[in-house]
């Protein structure tokens, strides 16, 4: 059993390839990763020595100001949201409590 660091990455799938030398990838915020270039942390609950961590290629790395701008555009987002549903509560397509729902859990994501 091999255990590896997976630095940063989120996971969120995995695909692996079923022919001679096939292997494991998985999808992250950075795209597909192959595993065979993470770093290894114990192979068979044996420590191996540690290696620099890699860091992504800067192309596919947010900055701080893209992930600012990203959460700033996701609040205005939730805002414009959240002045629709008003309108359709004032209407009547809504019930209140329809509306405080929604907007509670909208809000959460703030």
């Amino acid at each position: 059993m091999t255990i590896y660091d997976t630095l940063d990455h989120q996971i969120a799938g995995f695909a692996q390839q079923q022919s001679f030398g096939g292997s494991l990838s998985f999808n992250s915020q950075y795209g597909l990763i192959d595993v065979a270039t993470l770093p290894v942390i114990s192979i068979d609950g044996a420590a191996t020595p540690q290696q620099p961590r890699p860091q992504p290629a800067p192309s596919t790395m947010r900055t701080e100001s893209a992930a600012s701008e990203t959460r700033a555009q996701s609040a205005v987002d939730i805002l414009a949201t959240l002045e629709r549903l008003a309108e359709l509560r004032n209407k009547g397509v809504l019930t209140d409590d329809e509306y405080q729902g929604k907007k509670a859990d909208l809000l959460a994501r703030l």
